[in-house]
């Protein structure tokens, strides 16, 4: 089972203190022995940092890219305009984090700041006893742009919202024979100036 972490960039939205387990907030992982320790990942792609105690989990990710292809005849080129980079839509349980995460979406704050450290996606796989980052998503000048309760009649409440950012970055990391790091590939995108920008992971 792959484990969604969503590390804030600014101080102050998690409470800073992973539970006993060293798992954080509304983690869906039940911190019986030999579970998986959030305090045990010591990824680091590039310039980026695995921070536990920033960490929330998330239930799920989705985002897409794509180019935009016109089909009119009077046309020669393939493509018209830039490409298009949606929003992140997360999916979160309801906790202690939540009515900060409302104050920063009604606020227009930033979940990070410029030149300090970014909001980062992990996407982690139990490999063994350990948890291995496989992929990490490195956001900039990331804002909530909107936010969603539910309840629902089987399972705790959950909160859908969306990531807008102005830079991207995703870095993926190849895993070795010996469930070791293999190496890097990463690319990235200003959305703000339209063109690539450097990887962190390179």
């Amino acid at each position: 089972m792959d484990l969604i972490l969503m590390q804030f960039g600014v101080d102050g939205i998690t409470s800073g203190q992973p539970n006993a387990d060293g798992t954080g907030i509304g983690t869906m992982i039940d911190g019986e022995a030999g579970e998986p320790n959030w305090l045990g990942v010591t990824a680091k792609f590039g310039s980026l940092t695995f921070q536990g105690d920033k960490c929330i989990e998330l239930v799920s990710i989705n985002q897409g890219i794509k180019q935009q292809v016109t089909t009119d005849v009077s046309n020669n080129a393939r493509t018209s305009g830039r490409p298009v980079i949606t929003d992140f839509t997360c999916v979160k349980y309801t906790d202690y984090t939540s009515p900060k995460m409302y104050d920063y979406c009604l606020r227009a704050l930033t979940l990070d700041n410029v030149n300090d450290a970014p909001t980062i996606l992990w996407v982690l796989r139990n490999s063994g006893d350990q948890l291995n980052a496989i992929m990490a998503i490195e956001l900039r000048l990331t804002l909530i742009s909107e936010i969603h309760f539910q309840s629902h009649p089987n399972d705790m409440p959950t909160e859908q919202f969306k990531l807008n950012f102005t830079e991207i970055g995703w870095l993926h990391q190849v895993q070795g024979a010996s469930v070791n790091n293999g190496g890097f590939s990463a690319t990235a995108w200003s959305i703000a100036k339209n063109r690539p920008i450097p990887a962190a992971g390179n």
